[in-house]
């Protein structure tokens, strides 16, 4: 398989990412219940946690790459509608996930591109955040199937 290259969006010229979180319901319906950014270290070209990026909020990282308010809202409705869709998707071909990471770029100008989905996410570096609101929904919603961490 060949990867397209993508020049990523950037904030304060650091490249980013968005994570889709979407995780199941106990009745078995798909629910996104957070996105947040993963910004890399200047002039580099990852932006995961273990290679030196940090994680940012959603809103601020968009706002900080020159997105207004009412793009920033329309694009986070339609992120979390790609991550939905992509938690049926699964289901219609293997069943047995409870959650889902999609690890989402914008380009230049603003086009979604999915660089991957992890089928096992990682959100604690969201535990290192001020507002710990998004990673405690995370935890509920995984707590009712069985993940703890």
């Amino acid at each position: 398989m060949l990867q397209k290259g993508i020049r990523l969006a950037r904030t304060g010229g650091r490249p980013f990412d968005i994570r889709v979180m979407v995780q199941k319901t106990n009745k078995g319906n798909w629910v996104s219940t957070g996105l947040f950014t993963k910004v890399g270290r200047p002039n580099k070209v990852a932006t995961n946690y273990n290679q030196g990026g940090s994680v940012g909020y959603f809103h601020k990282t968009m706002a900080g790459a020159g997105y207004d308010h009412h793009s920033i809202r329309s694009k986070e409705t339609k992120l979390k509608q790609l991550g939905v869709w992509a938690g049926y998707n699964f289901d219609r071909h293997s069943k047995g996930f409870k959650e889902l990471g999609l690890d989402v770029a914008l380009d230049f100008k603003g086009k979604p591109w999915i660089l991957e989905v992890n089928t096992r996410p990682q959100f604690y570096p969201l535990k290192g955040l001020k507002d710990k609101s998004l990673y405690n929904r995370i935890l509920s919603y995984s707590r009712q199937y069985g993940r703890t961490k």
